[in-house]
């Protein structure tokens, strides 16, 4: 299954995104909108909930200032179904049907969205969680899985609508962290291949030093072992080329062409930290300065002169 990229970056729990949902200030949205799209996003997250707003309105809003500029497939990020069924009903989708997120294993969670996703046949993100919180085995959120699924099904959504977030925790708070999620991305894979995975990333690293270099190696070892969504942002041009890389070496990219297309423009250019930047000038300065001494002496030479 292709690997996707969903941009995080409209999400009203950043504060300049805050700020304009407040203000309705549609340039910055678009502009933030077509950021992620020029940067190959997939689909875009899109979250309007603050604190003494009205996302009933909001959330609608939202989706009409992105649509006039792009036509990408978008998340309805909102724990207000009121808000996503009135964001579902005023619109004409034209064949790009968003993803509604999300649900968990909680109480009535299951209840009140998947008849929703059913009757609009949009996708549904369901987070591994229940009454007793995150299980820490892959085992036991394998069993909420299961669960999910069943409900899924018995509400009348697909299984290829289906898209279930295993929970990244924070690598700093449990040594598993990681070999959980590839184990529990093996199961759910074998026992359901229709569904879809998703995660948001940035959780891994969380109070670890360099946390972009944890991010871009997760992604790459969650891809190769079946996770298809991932909700980041690709506006940062490390974590895009690591994209770029993983998809060429999956076999998405036919041919190497978005890879090479991507290099050629520079986005596989790894920007350089200011101690390299010192280093490089330091090893050009001495490679100078060795010329000019070999310069040197064969002018003396050339003029009989010793060295």
């Amino acid at each position: 299954m292709a690997v996707v990229v969903i941009g995080e970056s409209l999400n009203a729990t950043i504060p300049a995104i805050c700020e304009a949902v407040k203000k309705h200030d549609k340039a910055w949205i678009q502009q933030v909108a077509k950021e992620q799209v020029d940067a190959d996003a997939d689909y875009l997250d899109l979250n309007a909930q603050v604190t003494g707003c009205d996302e009933m309105i909001d959330l609608p809003w939202m989706v009409e200032c992105v649509r006039e500029v792009t036509n990408v497939p978008l998340v309805l990020d909102s724990s207000n179904p009121p808000a996503i069924i009135k964001t579902l009903e005023s619109f004409d989708w034209k064949g790009q049907v968003p993803i509604i997120s999300s649900i968990t294993n909680e109480g009535n969670s299951p209840q009140k969205l998947l008849p929703v996703a059913a009757k609009y046949n949009t996708g549904i993100v369901a987070l591994l969680m229940d009454n007793d919180g995150i299980t820490h085995t892959a085992k036991g959120r394998f069993k909420i899985c299961q669960d999910l699924v069943r409900k899924s099904r018995d509400a009348g959504v697909p299984d290829h609508n289906l898209w279930i977030d295993p929970l990244i925790l924070p690598i700093g708070t449990d040594d598993n962290v990681g070999k959980i999620s590839f184990e529990l991305l093996q199961m759910m894979k074998a026992e359901f291949p229709n569904i879809r995975t998703y995660c948001g990333l940035s959780n891994v690293s969380f109070g670890m030093p360099h946390r972009a270099l944890l991010n871009r190696t997760y992604v790459a070892m969650l891809a190769a072992n079946g996770m298809e969504g991932f909700m980041i942002n690709p506006r940062v041009k490390e974590m895009r080329a690591m994209i770029y890389a993983i998809r060429a070496l999956m076999g998405e990219d036919q041919q190497c062409g978005k890879y090479i297309a991507a290099h050629r423009s520079g986005v596989l250019l790894t920007p350089m930290s200011d101690e390299m930047k010192a280093k490089l000038a330091e090893n050009a300065a001495k490679e100078d300065e060795r010329a000019r001494k070999k310069a040197e002496r064969e002018a003396r030479r050339a003029a009989g002169k010793p060295d």
